[in-house]
């Protein structure tokens, strides 16, 4: 497959949040009339079918009697024809193109041509000429992403929270009564001992209930972490009425401080191994890593966005790392300047709470580098000698 290069760059996208931040960027187009083109092409459609299709419908354009509408459809039929032809198939995820003149402003144009082979695969044949791009099918992957449930409880309260992509939300708070556990003895403590067990156990089922409502309604279901201080965790567990088929998802029971978004926060972190598949945790592990270099390997690391460049442009860079926040534009610029050299691009969401510390600290660019940064020191004061 040699789709690798064509002439304004082909997006592999790999991660939620890159082709979030793409799917962004092509909402921002608008056509002259029906004049941008969208085209989902699957794995099994043979490319030679696709062109003789897009050749017919360049036949049909010439029937459009705008002016401007008719040249502008016909010229990007023709410049996808042109780009797609010698090709056998698609890649195994399929492609989707996204081709027209942008309207900047009435009579004033911008030529847009983007491929991208998304994340997940393409199941559908799609050619549709429309005002603005049509992202609908890119979409449907975001939100198909993995999701794990989390649960924090402790007595008398509880959260339910659910971790997608690169963020996590609570979605369910729980509170009921529980009286603290007596000490005194006889015959009433007994008594309000029961009161208080008979009491525990409604509430882990109120809990189970919220649990089974919300989890079971999601099909992308990965795992569920469990958490909270003490034994009431556990309890919950044994005594809740958990439905089974979640039972089977639980893939940890870890501490956490307590009933809250703090606690939320430090489950994630206690059942990190568990959750290593989830977008958030890996930018967690990748923010780690900066931060590591940053204090004991400070020599083969460079911020800020003209030194991250000149790194990439030297091939000095051995990762990047750059912040959501930054804005697709810059996103996806750092990454087809990445792609060209190689190199790998980490995009910290802004859902990670480490994204404020990469923006801060960092200005929202990171290269982890190869060689000593005085190397490329020594180049940069070379080339601006040279340049005097």
């Amino acid at each position: 497959m040699s789709f690798s290069r064509p002439p304004n760059g082909v997006y592999w996208i790999k991660t939620p949040v890159e082709l979030r931040a793409f799917i962004n960027l092509l909402k921002k187009f608008r056509g002259y009339a029906t004049t941008l083109i969208t085209l989902y092409i699957n794995s099994e459609r043979p490319i030679p079918d696709v062109v003789n299709l897009l050749r017919s419908e360049w036949s049909t354009a010439a029937n459009i009697k705008d002016k401007t509408t008719r040249t502008h459809v016909q010229d990007t039929l023709e410049r996808i024809i042109n780009n797609l032809k010698g090709e056998a198939k698609a890649p195994e995820n399929g492609m989707a193109v996204f081709a027209g003149f942008h309207m900047i402003n009435q009579g004033n144009y911008e030529w847009v041509y983007y491929v991208v082979v998304p994340p997940q695969p393409i199941y559908t044949f799609k050619y549709i000429c429309d005002t603005a791009f049509h992202t609908e099918i890119l979409e449907e992957q975001l939100h198909a992403g993995v999701v794990y449930g989390i649960v924090v409880i402790e007595r008398g309260e509880a959260v339910i929270a659910l971790l997608k992509g690169g963020q996590w939300e609570v979605v369910k708070t729980v509170e009921f009564f529980v009286p603290s556990k007596h000490s005194a003895g006889g015959q009433s403590a007994n008594r309000y001992k029961r009161q208080t067990e008979h009491l525990a156990e409604t509430f882990y089922k109120v809990v189970a209930e919220e649990v089974n409502k919300i989890f079971l309604q999601i099909p992308t279901l990965k795992g569920i972490i469990v958490a909270g201080p003490g034994p009431t965790k556990e309890d919950f567990l044994e005594e809740g009425g958990l439905d089974y088929r979640l039972k089977e998802k639980v893939l940890a029971v870890v501490s956490a401080c307590c009933a809250n978004e703090y606690g939320v926060v430090e489950a994630i972190k206690n059942a990190q191994e568990q959750l290593k598949e989830s977008e958030y945790v890996h930018a967690k592990e990748v923010m780690d890593k900066v931060m590591y270099y940053a204090v004991k390997k400070s020599d083969y690391i460079v911020y800020g966005r003209d030194r991250v460049l000149k790194a990439l442009e030297m091939g000095m860079a051995e990762a990047v790392v750059v912040a959501e926040e930054l804005g697709e534009d810059v996103v996806l610029e750092v990454i087809m300047k990445a792609e060209e050299r190689g190199v790998k691009v980490e995009v910290i969401p802004r859902g990670v709470e480490e994204s404020k510390t990469l923006m801060q600290a960092f200005g929202g660019y990171v290269a982890l580098l190869s060689t000593p940064v005085w190397v490329l020191e020594q180049q940069l004061q070379a080339q601006a000698a040279e340049a005097r």
